[in-house]
C-alpha cells in the first residue's frame, strides 16, 4: 500500500518535471530561433540606460539632419531652374509627339517651340483678381507659403500647394506626388522663388505657364484656344471660367470635358471674387448669366485616333496628363503606319456594302503575336462621326458568336479531352429547354471536331462544351486574357455559342497566343519615351505567360488553317493566297455582330462589324467582316515568306481510319488520312485497313493495260476505258468504184467488188448507149412508099 502511494507520487513528480523541462526547452527554442530577438533585447536595455539628453540627441539628431539636408539638397538640385525664368516656367517644347515603329512622327499634340511672355499689363485685371481670390487671397502678404494651409494639408490630406508660389514650384519643377517629402521640398522651393523674384514677376510666370487644358500652356494659348481672344480682351465670365478649371483642366474643360463641372467651377470663382470684394453683386449676376461661346477647335487628324487616345490615356494614368504635356514627350509607339493606312482603307472601301446590309460601323486591330505589339488599331469607321465615332469598338465588349468556339475547343484539346478526330453527332437536341440550331438549319450526322469547328456547327460545339464543362471554358477564356467573362454570370451552355461579351482586343490577343505556341504577351502600344531633353524615361518590358500549352496551340492552329475542312461552308472566301492562315468567323443572333479573326505566327488580325446600338444586320461574319480581314491580312503579310505553325514534340501524326476514326494498325493508306494528336491523348480505337484490289486501266503514254492502286489513279496518266489501249487498224486509200472517188478505209474493210487499189485512174464507170428495145415504147413500122 505504502509502496503504491510512493509510486503514484513519484509518477506525478516526474510528470511535472517533464512539463517544466518541456516548457524550458520551448522557451530556449524560441530564443534560439532568432538571434535577432536577443539583439533587440540587448539594444532595448542599452537604450533604457541612456540619459534623457542622450535619448533626445539620438532620436532628434537624424530628424534635424533630415530637415536641414533636404531643403539644401533640393535647392542645389533646382538652383539653375529657379534662377532661369524660362526653365522655371517649363512651358516651351511642350506637348507629345507620337512616332511609329520606324521612328517616323505620325501625330502630335500641343507642341510649341517658343511662347511669348505676356506681361501683367496685357492680361485682363479680372483674370488676375479671379486667380488671387480663388487660389491665394494673401498672395501679396506672405513670403511664399501659408503655414495654416500647410497644417491643413498635413492633417486632412487636402489643399496641397496652397499659395501661388508653391503651385508654380509644384507645376513646373516637382511631381504631382502627394507626400510629406514632396510638400516639404515645395515649401522651400517657393521660398527660394520669392527671394529671387518680385510678386508681380511670380504672378506673371504663373499665368504664363500654368496648364489650362485643351493642350494650352499659358494665358496666351488659353485665351486663343477657348475664346479666340488676347489675354487683355478676356471679360469677367471668361476669366472666371479659365481660373475655375485650373484644378483639373481636362475634366473641367467646357470644350472636351464636363460642361456642368465647368459651370460649377466658374460659379465658385465668382462667389469668391464677390466675397473678397473684387466684384459687385450685379457683376456677379451678369457674369453668371452670360452665355459663353467658344472658338472652333482645330481638327488635327490622325491616321489612328483611337490608338493615340489609348496611348495618351496610358501616359496620363502613369504620369498625369499635365506632366505628360509639359514634358514634351516623344513617344515611340508600336504602330505600323503603312498597315494602319491599309486597314483604314479596307474598312472605308467595304463600308458601302456594310451599310447596304444594315450595318454602320467597323473596327479592327492587328497584333504581333511574338511581341504583343499593336501594329494597327481602328476603333471605328469614322472618328469624326458625332453619333458613334468616338467610341472605341476595339475595346468595347460585344458578343463574339462562333469566334469564341476556338477558345474552349483549344483548351479541351490541350487537356486531351477531345482530339481533332473526336466525333460528335450533329442532330436535334434539347438540353433543359436549350435547343440550338445550325446556321443553315440542317444536320450532318457524325462529324469530327475538325469539321465541326471549321464549318461552325453549333450542335457539336454545344456537346464539346457539355463534355469539357462551362466552368472550365470560363477559366480557359480568362487564362487567355478575356477578363470580361466571369464565372458568376452563369452563362450555361449558351456560352458555347459566344453568348458572353468580350472585346475585339482581348479576342484577337487570345488568338495571338495560339499563333505563338501558347505564349501570350500583354498588348503594348508604347516601346519607349524620351522627354524634351532627350532623357529616356520609359522602356517597355514584355509581360508574358503560357496561356495554353504548346500542343493545344498547335492543334487549334492546324484545325483552323485547314482550308479544305471549311470549304463546304465558306468555299475559298477566307483563303489568303499562298499563305497558311488560321481563321474563324463569328455571327450573333440576327447578325447583330459580325467577327472574323485570323492569324499566322507573325500577325494576328481581328475585325468587328455591326451597329453600336445593337441593331440587326442582314449579313454575318464572313460577308461583313471577312473581306476587311482578308485584305488586311494579305497586305500585312506582303513581302514575307509563308510560315507554318511549329509542331511541338508533344504532338504526333498518325494514320487515321475514316471508318471509325481510330488509329490504323498498318501502313495501308486506303480509307485513311493523316491526323495530329497529343502523344498523351491518342484515340483508344484502332482499325486495320485492307489492301485494296488493284484496278485495270489503260496507261496512256504507251497504251498498255496495267493494274494500279485506286489511290494512284491520275486521269492525266491513265484511262478507265481499256479500249483506249486497243491497237488502231491500218488504213488504206482506195477508189470507190461506184462513185469514182478516192476514200480512206480500214485494211480489213477492203472489198474488190466495191473498191479498187488503183487510185491513180479512179473514175466513175462509163455510161452505155440505151437500147431502144429496152425503152419499153412501141416500135413504129416503116412507111409504105408505094
Amino acid at each position: 500500500m505504502n509502496t503504491r502511494k510512493t509510486s503514484r507520487f513519484t509518477k506525478q513528480r516526474r510528470a511535472r518535471a517533464r512539463v517544466r523541462k518541456t516548457q524550458s526547452r520551448l522557451a530556449n527554442s524560441r530564443l534560439g530561433q532568432s538571434k535577432f530577438g536577443q539583439f533587440v533585447g540587448g539594444r532595448v536595455a542599452w537604450f533604457r540606460g541612456l540619459s534623457w539628453k542622450q535619448k533626445t540627441a539620438l532620436i532628434g539628431g537624424p530628424i534635424l539632419a533630415f530637415l536641414i539636408i533636404v531643403p539644401i539638397a533640393t535647392y542645389i538640385y533646382f538652383a539653375n531652374d529657379i534662377k532661369d525664368q524660362e526653365r522655371l516656367m517649363n512651358r516651351n517644347n511642350t506637348g507629345v509627339v507620337f512616332l511609329d515603329r520606324e521612328g517616323e512622327a505620325f501625330y502630335s499634340i500641343g507642341t510649341a517651340e517658343e511662347r511669348n511672355l505676356v506681361p501683367l499689363d496685357e492680361i485682363s485685371d479680372t483674370l488676375e483678381n479671379a486667380l488671387i481670390a480663388t487660389e491665394d487671397q494673401e498672395f501679396y502678404e506672405h513670403s511664399g507659403f501659408n503655414i495654416f494651409a500647410i497644417g491643413r494639408a498635413a492633417i486632412t490630406g487636402y489643399g496641397g500647394g496652397s499659395t501661388i508660389s508653391q503651385q508654380l514650384a509644384k507645376n513646373t519643377l516637382l511631381s504631382k506626388e502627394r507626400s510629406y517629402l514632396r510638400k516639404y521640398q515645395e515649401l522651400f522651393i517657393s521660398i527660394a522663388i520669392e527671394q529671387n523674384y518680385t510678386k508681380d514677376e511670380i504672378l506673371t510666370m504663373y499665368l504664363n505657364s500654368v496648364y489650362y487644358g485643351e493642350n494650352s500652356f499659358g494665358i496666351e494659348d488659353a485665351a486663343e484656344t477657348y475664346y479666340d481672344k488676347t489675354p487683355a480682351e478676356l471679360n469677367l465670365a471668361e476669366s472666371a471660367m479659365l481660373i475655375g478649371i485650373l484644378p483639373a483642366p481636362s475634366a473641367y474643360s467646357p470644350i472636351s470635358g464636363n460642361p456642368e463641372y465647368a459651370k460649377q467651377r466658374q460659379t465658385t470663382v465668382l462667389n469668391r471674387m464677390k466675397d473678397e470684394g473684387y466684384i459687385t453683386d450685379a457683376e456677379y449676376t451678369n457674369a453668371l448669366n452670360q452665355k459663353l461661346s467658344y472658338a472652333e477647335q482645330d481638327d488635327n487628324e490622325s491616321i489612328a485616333p483611337h490608338f493615340v487616345e489609348m496611348v495618351t490615356q496610358q501616359l496620363s494614368e502613369e504620369y498625369g496628363y499635365e506632366q505628360v504635356m509639359r514634358s514634351g514627350y516623344r513617344v515611340q509607339t508600336t504602330l505600323d503606319s503603312e498597315l494602319q493606312r491599309q486597314m483604314n482603307d479596307n474598312i472605308e472601301n467595304h463600308i458601302s456594302f456594310i451599310e447596304g446590309n444594315g450595318g454602320s460601323n467597323a473596327s479592327g486591330v492587328a497584333i504581333d503575336p511574338a511581341t504583343g505589339e499593336i501594329r494597327a488599331l481602328a476603333g471605328s469607321v469614322d472618328y469624326a462621326n458625332d453619333d458613334f465615332g468616338k467610341v472605341n469598338m476595339v475595346t468595347t465588349a460585344r458578343q463574339p458568336g462562333s469566334s469564341f468556339k476556338p477558345i474552349y475547343y483549344a483548351a479541351a484539346m490541350a487537356e486531351g479531352k477531345i482530339t481533332p478526330a473526336t466525333t460528335y453527332v450533329d442532330e436535334p437536341i434539347n438540353i433543359n429547354g436549350f435547343s440550338p440550331r445550325n446556321a443553315d438549319g440542317g444536320f450532318r450526322g457524325q462529324v469530327t471536331v475538325r469539321d465541326a469547328l471549321n464549318q461552325s456547327l453549333n450542335i457539336p460545339s454545344v456537346k464539346v462544351m457539355q463534355d469539357y464543362g462551362v466552368e472550365n471554358s470560363v477559366n480557359a477564356a480568362r487564362q487567355l486574357g478575356i477578363d470580361t467573362i466571369q464565372s458568376e454570370n452563369n452563362y450555361g451552355l449558351a456560352l458555347s455559342l459566344g453568348a458572353a461579351e468580350a472585346t475585339l482586343l482581348d479576342m484577337t490577343n487570345a488568338y495571338a497566343a495560339f499563333a505563338n505556341q501558347g505564349k501570350q504577351y500583354s498588348p503594348i502600344y508604347v516601346k519607349s519615351i524620351d522627354d524634351k531633353l532627350g532623357n529616356e524615361i520609359f522602356t517597355a518590358e514584355q509581360d508574358t505567360s503560357q496561356a495554353i500549352s504548346q500542343g493545344g496551340a498547335f492543334l487549334i492552329s492546324d484545325v483552323l488553317s485547314d482550308a479544305s475542312a471549311r470549304a463546304p461552308i465558306f468555299g475559298s472566301s477566307l483563303n489568303v493566297p499562298g499563305r497558311t492562315v488560321a481563321v474563324k468567323t463569328g455571327t450573333t443572333d440576327e447578325n447583330r455582330d459580325a467577327w472574323t479573326i485570323g492569324y499566322t505566327p507573325s500577325l494576328a488580325v481581328g475585325i468587328w462589324v455591326g451597329n453600336n446600338d445593337n441593331e440587326p444586320m442582314l449579313n454575318g461574319g464572313s460577308g461583313m467582316a471577312g473581306p476587311i480581314w482578308l485584305n488586311t491580312m494579305a497586305q500585312g503579310l506582303s513581302g514575307t515568306a509563308d510560315e507554318q505553325f511549329s509542331r511541338p514534340s508533344s504532338v504526333v501524326e498518325r494514320s487515321t481510319c475514316l471508318s471509325n476514326y481510330g488509329i490504323a494498325t498498318n501502313d495501308i493508306r486506303e480509307g485513311t488520312y493523316r491526323e495530329f494528336y497529343l502523344s498523351s491523348a491518342l484515340p483508344t480505337k484502332t482499325c486495320t485497313p485492307e489492301e485494296p484490289e488493284p484496278i485495270e486501266v489503260c496507261r496512256l503514254r504507251d497504251q498498255e493495260v496495267v493494274e494500279i492502286d485506286e489511290d494512284d489513279y491520275d486521269e492525266d496518266r491513265y484511262s478507265h476505258d481499256l479500249s483506249d489501249c486497243e491497237d488502231e487498224p491500218e488504213t488504206i486509200e482506195v477508189c470507190d468504184t461506184a462513185t469514182g472517188e478516192v476514200i480512206t478505209i480500214n485494211e480489213d474493210e477492203f472489198d474488190p467488188e466495191l473498191h479498187s487499189r488503183n487510185i491513180n485512174n479512179c473514175q466513175p464507170p462509163e455510161e452505155e448507149e440505151p437500147d431502144p428495145s429496152d425503152s419499153g415504147l412501141p416500135v413504129e413500122p416503116p412507111e409504105d412508099n408505094q
